[in-house]
């Protein structure tokens, strides 16, 4: 038996499922602002947000069309929506990518990533115009209320092939990346579950590319939202898991003598070779009170001590331990 979505769901979760996904991406972006560590990463996160806003027009054009809007109003409508849904969609998939490629070391593994940005680009670009191709071929949905094309096989096939495809990249791309890497279990563990949350966008599309097949249109709309929606909280999670385990780790203080050798904490070697595993040194320092002083004026990296600029690494588990990870 289908579950039936009422317009009623369909405007509620436009509203409130965009409008969490917005603030939670504005929130991402404030704490690089804050840090000042923005990237390739936010830029596509802040493209995010503009396809939240098309599509969250683009919803209301449909489900509630007003008398003096015209046929033509109603089909951009219907296109803006389509369109908002592959930004945000690939935007977010773009976004999680390049947090990968900042902790990637340079070689062969960052080539492969980039290669793969790529991919998800010509991805986006085909599912666009092949949703505009089917659309245009069949025009008669154009004169009816709702507006919406039917869509058909073809597209929820293509949908959800490439879901799955950029996906499993997405999850296997980081798993590899810390797995080979000489961290703690404890803090590849939490890396790994941050970035495994791409699979929740998995399971939705599966759901999507359903409803699709059924060609139920509230029900296809419904689920597009709540996939875009987990998109977007997605692409931001590394950054807020990050900024909170640094808040909660925060105020180790500084020892007031010095042993061992100087280091640079965690490193991810650039040096590293491609086909090796990730090299990565952990050394402890510890200062005396008057090198304590100058260590605090010296430069911000020793102020941002957490791995993918963002905390996902502490600061120590000993008050003197400095841990900095390097490679983007």
């Amino acid at each position: 038996m289908a579950i039936t979505i009422t317009s009623k769901d369909v405007h509620d979760i436009d509203i409130a499922g965009l409008t969490i996904a917005i603030v939670v991406t504005f929130t991402r972006l404030g704490i690089r602002i804050k840090n000042r560590k923005l990237g390739w990463d936010d830029f596509w996160a802040t493209f995010s947000i503009i396809g939240a806003a098309l599509l969250m027009t683009g919803v209301l054009i449909i489900l509630d069309p007003k008398p003096s809007m015209t046929q033509l109003t109603r089909v951009a409508g219907y296109y803006i929506t389509s369109e908002g849904f592959y930004t945000i969609v690939w935007t977010s998939r773009l976004s999680i990518l390049c947090t990968i490629i900042r902790i990637a070391p340079p070689g062969t593994m960052r080539k492969i990533l980039l290669v793969i940005g790529s991919l998800f680009g010509v991805m986006w670009i085909f599912l666009a115009m092949q949703e505009i191709f089917i659309c245009e071929r069949e025009p008669d949905w154009k004169a009816a209320v709702p507006t919406q094309c039917h869509l058909g096989k073809a597209v929820a096939i293509t949908q959800l092939i490439t879901d799955i495809i950029a996906d499993l990249c997405l999850l296997i791309a980081p798993l590899r990346l810390f797995w080979n890497s000489m961290l703690p279990s404890g803090h590849r563990m939490r890396l790994n579950i941050v970035f495994s949350t791409c699979l929740l966008t998995t399971i939705v599309s599966l759901v999507h590319a359903y409803w699709i097949f059924a060609n139920l249109g509230l029900n296809e709309i419904f689920t597009g939202i709540f996939e875009t929606t987990i998109s977007m909280i997605v692409a931001s999670l590394n950054v807020l898991v990050g900024f909170l385990y640094h808040t909660m780790t925060k105020g180790s203080s500084l020892p007031s003598e010095r042993t061992g050798t100087g280091g640079q904490g965690i490193e991810l070697h650039g040096r590293s070779v491609a086909t090796g595993p990730i090299s990565v040194d952990i050394t402890t320092t510890t200062y005396t009170d008057a090198e304590a002083g100058a260590f605090k004026e010296s430069n911000k990296r020793h102020q941002d001590i957490y791995n993918l600029n963002d905390g996902l690494y502490e600061e120590g588990d000993k008050k003197s331990e400095i841990v900095q990870f390097r490679g983007y």
